[in-house]
């Protein structure tokens, strides 16, 4: 899958279970355009970094336990050096090495709502 389509599904799938409209594993599949072995494939791997995203029968859609919140960042941005002139900070983010240590971690972001 590509990077940017799977940023796509991803910002996709959260904002539905987020919602609680995903409908039954089939249907929610179907709504990402992806099969449904890989509907799960994503929603473990969002697992294993903390998430609590299950199915609830009662229900009838996936829900995100606890009281967590996922973002979804773009994950690709390809900029010029002539464009990191006209943009406010462009200076610092040719020198990386000075604020953006951490530039090449995952780019999903969870946040407890406490």
């Amino acid at each position: 899958m590509k990077l940017n389509e799977n940023a796509y599904v991803l910002k996709k799938m959260v904002r539905l279970i987020t919602n609680e409209t995903t409908g039954n594993p089939t249907d929610f599949s179907n709504k990402l355009g992806i099969s449904r072995s890989q509907l799960y494939v994503e929603i473990d791997e969002l697992n294993s970094l903390g998430a609590d995203i299950h199915y609830d029968r009662k229900q009838n859609t996936f829900v995100l336990g606890g009281n967590i919140k996922i973002i979804v960042r773009e994950p690709v941005l390809v900029i010029d050096d002539d464009d990191l002139t006209h943009i406010d900070g462009g200076f610092f983010q040719k020198n990386c090495s000075v604020l953006f240590s951490g530039r090449n971690e995952l780019n999903l972001a969870f946040e407890n709502s406490l």
